[in-house]
């Protein structure tokens, strides 16, 4: 037996086995777990140029005119949210549009402000579970429209189930996280569909025929909403459909969207339901109902495309 062949052949055969076990293993990594850093320092908009499975999005940059604003080394430090191509031409058959030029330009930089975090650029460790704002601004306020996050494991999720495929890719200006679908800027009837503690008022809007929950998700509409919490919910006990119709009701005004700091004392609102509420303003943010009846803004101003939830204690 030739023993030197015999240990070239031993030698090889694991340097094979290797191989393959390298490979699989690195098939099977979840993709969000390592930073990953182009070969050259790079821009945003240069990362997405380099790469042909985003040319929609460098053609949707292009036409809202943030192709300079991105491409400069340095300049700004951006959260984006990135998708590819096959969730853009996803929305342009979803809306029967043939291309991206035909998508009306203030539309268009809304939903692309709507994939950029506020602030300073993040790592995915570092965003916030809940509720961060982005670049996109709600039309009559101008305030920062919000983007729930859900972390789970390893997985992170953005609004309704888009999810992150790729976290995690730094260039010169930014963050870049990869997503599997675009994110269209939220509406109330997404925040209560999304956020556990907001699961109540999602269950009730379900049980009357859907009118709450589509009033909600109307994205032509203008709306601010008094969400009570979970536990002024509970306080409510059994009530009939009717009786909870009304109530539901009650706590939105429909047509206008206050922030907290448009809530000026003394206000009278109009509910969806018909009686008006008055605003008191002082340490906190009392609302005082047609019986009398006073509850306080405990969290305020979730921002989305058609108005704005606060959240009451009863």
């Amino acid at each position: 037996m030739n023993t030197k062949n015999l240990s070239l052949k031993a030698i090889l055969l694991l340097l094979v086995c290797a191989y393959n076990f390298t490979a699989c293993s690195d098939s099977s990594n979840d993709e969000n777990s390592e930073t990953e850093t182009p070969n050259e320092p790079v821009s945003l908009y240069t990362y997405f140029s380099n790469d042909p499975d985003y040319s929609l999005l460098v053609q949707a940059i292009d036409q809202i005119g943030y192709n300079n604003a991105l491409n400069v080394d340095g300049a700004g430090s951006y959260t984006f949210f990135a998708p590819n191509n096959e969730a853009f031409s996803r929305y342009l058959a979803e809306k029967n549009i043939n291309s991206i030029q035909n998508i009306p330009t203030n539309t268009l930089t809304q939903i692309i402000l709507n994939h950029m975090l506020s602030g300073k650029a993040k790592f995915a460790s570092e965003i916030t579970e809940g509720y961060n704002k982005t670049q996109a601004k709600e039309y009559i306020t101008q305030a920062n429209i919000e983007l729930f996050v859900a972390k789970k494991n390893s997985t992170i999720t953005l609004n309704d189930r888009i999810l992150i495929t790729k976290a995690d890719i730094e260039v010169t200006n930014g963050i870049i996280h990869k997503i599997d679908d675009l994110i269209m800027p939220a509406t109330l009837a997404t925040f209560i569909k999304v956020d556990s503690e907001l699961s109540n008022l999602y269950n009730a809007s379900k049980e009357l025929d859907n009118e709450v929950f589509t009033k909600l998700n109307d994205i032509e509409a203008d709306i601010t909403v008094f969400i009570p919490s979970e536990e002024a919910f509970l306080d409510m006990g059994t009530v009939t459909l009717e009786s909870l119709n009304k109530t539901i009701k009650y706590h939105i005004i429909d047509g206008e969207i206050n922030t907290s700091n448009n809530l000026k004392d003394g206000d009278v609102l109009n509910t969806w339901q018909g009686n008006a509420i008055k605003i008191n303003t002082g340490d906190s943010i009392i609302i005082t109902d047609s019986a009398n009846e006073n509850a306080t803004i405990i969290a305020k101003d979730f921002v989305a495309w058609n108005g704005v939830a606060h959240i009451i204690n009863k």
